[in-house]
């Protein structure tokens, strides 16, 4: 009787100290006040995967570096959505990308696991006028749909500070130009002009650095 009496006692203050914790949990929710948010970042990506055209095949080795600015809305402690508008330079191109934001942090601590993702589109800022000594091709020639995402940490360095470190993943949609040789052509135009247009899809992956501000 005494032991079921104890297992029954020791059962009750498990139950309490839940719903302590729980309640907790809500209080610091209920008395949150959302307010908007910044972040300031910059990132270096390498080009992974291969692009077929025609009978060939290109392998992406093209370098990223990038800029990037948030604005959003913080709603509470987990979840924040907002604007970004960056600058994506390639090694011969850039493109100017503007997307929707939207944030998970998995907690409310000084290093918050944090999850993003970033879907819009990127509009070409300039484009090389001939094609590339080596591989012959014009790369990113056109603007196209842009998705980002990644997995860090936030660490706060003051009350109103973080600093965000991710793992960082970037897809681009565009289009590269080539040359293809016709019947009766006497000179290579390969290194001058492009006849030809192919859809493609960039990956990249890298790292992101951002202050986190508000």
């Amino acid at each position: 009787m005494k032991k079921n009496f104890g297992c029954f006692i020791l059962i009750f203050v498990l139950m309490f100290s839940s719903l302590g914790l729980s309640a907790q949990k809500m209080m610091h929710t209920r008395h949150y006040r959302p307010h908007f948010v910044y972040a300031t970042s910059i990132g270096f990506n390498a080009g992974v995967g291969k692009i077929k055209y025609e009978h060939h095949t290109l392998v992406n080795k093209v370098p990223l570096f990038n800029v990037n600015q948030l604005l959003a809305y913080q709603f509470n402690p987990y979840l924040t959505a907002g604007v970004e508008l960056g600058l994506d330079i390639w090694k011969k191109t850039a493109f100017i990308p503007v997307m929707a934001n939207l944030t998970l942090d998995f907690m409310d601590q000084k290093i918050i696991p944090t999850w993003y993702v970033n879907m819009g589109y990127a509009f070409k800022w300039y484009m090389p006028p001939k094609p590339e000594k080596m591989t012959g091709v014009i790369q990113g020639a056109k603007s196209g749909i842009h998705f980002n995402t990644g997995l860090g940490l936030k660490m706060k360095i003051k009350e109103q500070i973080l600093l965000l470190v991710a793992a960082d993943y970037k897809l681009q949609s565009t289009s590269i130009q080539y040359t293809v040789e016709e019947l009766g052509q006497n000179y290579d135009y390969s290194q001058v002009i492009t006849n030809r247009t192919e859809k493609a899809l960039y990956h990249f992956v890298g790292v992101k650095v951002a202050i986190v501000y508000w």
